[in-house]
């Protein structure tokens, strides 16, 4: 009978401990959304498609598209993922020929602020075999982001099957609210890059922890120019890559 009780005590204790931890969590996301939903903005970008191949240059084409990226400092740098702003992979998937060459130019970049304002930008880097791209203001010193992501002095150690959430917006049509979608890690790759498998989340996208940490942005792990998997570049690395594109630029 004591037995009984000592399990039954048990188990009511961990449950209670669970409930708890739920709780937290949740409050934690809350604030988060609350407070940090400014580090995900739309862009739009207008672009000049030229594509030449077996020797025969293809009418040039204008596109405009809109795409999603993270906010990762005061002056509006802001990552994406290259293959949501960059039609060429599609393009030479499509063309099926090595000798192929697709040019992509752009002629307008907007960065889409909550309060409707357009800011004038810049595409600095595009980097595909990390499927990456870096956007900067043009005049960087009258546009101010005060959301951004930014690494935490203190990050909690990750393990798989850990709850996470991922940040995103809307479209226009849902008038770009911001949202919220809780997923959990798949898997932590260390070599020969890190990477986090993060289920339920989406290109350009920013993850965080339980403690609303800032993890790092969804990406495509590209395969011989093609995206292949969506995986979560870390933070870390996308901050030192950022470092280097800012000393380019001096």
């Amino acid at each position: 009978m004591k037995f009984k009780l000592f399990c039954f005590f048990g188990c009511f204790v961990f449950l209670i401990g669970v409930k708890v931890t739920d709780a937290n969590e949740k409050e934690v996301w809350k604030d988060l959304l609350a407070n940090k939903s400014n580090c995900v903005t739309w862009l739009s970008l207008t672009m000049k498609i030229d594509v030449s191949a077996g020797g025969r240059s293809l009418p040039s084409q204008e596109q405009k598209l809109e795409a999603l990226g993270t906010v990762i400092a005061k002056d509006g740098l802001t990552v994406l993922s290259l293959t949501s702003i960059d039609p060429k992979s599609k393009i030479m998937s499509r063309l099926r020929t090595s000798s192929a060459s697709v040019q992509v130019n752009y002629t307008e970049v907007l960065i889409l602020k909550p309060d409707g304002t357009e800011i004038p930008a810049k595409v600095l880097l595009k980097d595909e075999d990390l499927d990456l791209a870096f956007v900067l203001p043009i005049d960087t010193k009258n546009s101010s982001f005060p959301v951004f992501c930014s690494v935490s002095s203190n990050p909690t150690n990750l393990d798989v099957l850990d709850e996470v959430v991922t940040m995103s917006k809307l479209g226009k049509n849902l008038y770009r609210q911001s949202t919220l979608r809780k997923g959990w890690v798949n898997a932590l790759i260390s070599k020969p890059r890190k990477y986090l498998v993060i289920e339920n989340s989406s290109p350009g996208n920013p993850v965080f922890d339980r403690e609303g940490d800032w993890l790092g942005v969804a990406v495509y792990k590209m395969e011989r120019g093609q995206p292949s998997s969506l995986v979560t570049l870390p933070a870390e690395d996308i901050l030192e890559i950022a470092q280097q594109v800012r000393s380019r630029i001096k």
